[in-house]
């Protein structure tokens, strides 16, 4: 009976992190200048992941990629993700604690196109280069911790994009 019990139980910790993972939400953009404050201590990159709801792309990427790698802490003290969809009919908090709209942020950073991810400083200037789309899913992790890294070095540099 003992035997059963342990399997049952060790059966039932080794699917938690599954329950966890489909569980998670990445954070939703709301006060970006309260982000910056965040981001800025550290010296960490704020990562802006511009979406839509219908966009089968922006599901993709959040369910196969984003999602599993802030489960796995491949963001921690290295970048605060946020989602935005524009979408979103509330306004949010600007970087200059001003209120806008979802509409006017992606028209402001010319992310009309979604899935764009756009690596910005406490600021809210960008500092590496933005993904838009997605070429190659098996790839992109790679490519997201490279811009991530890139960002980081800006940071530190105190370069912008522009």
């Amino acid at each position: 009976m003992r035997l059963i019990f342990a399997l049952v139980l060790l059966l039932v910790l080794l699917d938690q992190p599954v329950l966890f993972a489909a569980g998670s939400e990445i954070p939703t953009a709301s006060n970006l200048a309260e982000t910056g404050q965040l981001s800025k201590q550290p010296g960490i990159p704020i990562i802006v992941f511009v979406s839509r709801d219908a966009c089968p792309y922006c599901r993709s990427l959040r369910d196969k990629i984003l999602v599993p790698m802030l489960v796995a802490g491949k963001f921690e003290q290295r970048a605060i993700l946020l989602e935005l969809s524009l979408d979103r009919v509330n306004p949010l908090t600007g970087f200059e604690n001003n209120q806008i709209t979802a509409k006017a942020f992606a028209q402001f950073y010319r992310a009309e196109i979604t899935p764009t991810l756009l690596f910005l400083n406490s600021e809210g200037l960008e500092i590496s280069k933005r993904i838009v789309g997605i070429s190659n899913l098996e790839l992109y992790g790679f490519y997201l911790q490279k811009s991530i890294d890139e960002a980081m070095l800006a940071i530190r540099a105190g370069i912008s994009e522009g």
